[in-house]
């Protein structure tokens, strides 16, 4: 059996680095499910449109905004369309509507667009239609 002078080993590794030990990376918590008419706060960037059930979502400027989801024209898919500020530009015959007041802002759609309150809890927004 070798012998081993503990002072000296001592000596040789004083100053050096301690070893890096890496600890457990714990795994995210899965999110938890969506209720009806739900939606994550990080899906509706500003600027952005999300579909959620029969509604569109809007993020105008950090103001959340819903309406229907279709065009009273002629059911053009209005969270496709481009937003602009709050004005949303129907992607197929490029109707306009305010979609805080769901208001008719450019035809060739007449009617104006339902629109429903949006609550906030936590980083989970939901579209009241009820």
């Amino acid at each position: 059996m070798k012998s081993v002078d503990i002072d000296k080993l001592r000596d040789q590794t004083a100053g050096a680095a301690a070893p890096t030990v890496t600890p457990p990376v714990a795994s995210p918590e899965p999110a938890a499910p969506l209720e009806v008419g739900e939606f994550r706060l990080s899906d509706v960037p500003p600027g952005a449109a999300l579909l959620v059930g029969t509604v569109a979502v809007f993020n105008s400027g950090g103001r959340l905004c819903a309406t229907q989801a279709n065009c009273t024209h002629r059911g053009g898919p209005l969270s496709e369309g481009g937003l602009d500020g709050s004005t949303v530009t129907c992607p197929w015959h490029g109707s306009q509507f305010n979609v805080c007041t769901g208001a008719v802002m450019r035809g060739p759609a007449r009617d104006s667009l339902k629109t429903y309150r949006v609550s906030v809890k936590g980083d989970i927004g939901r579209v009241d239609t009820g």
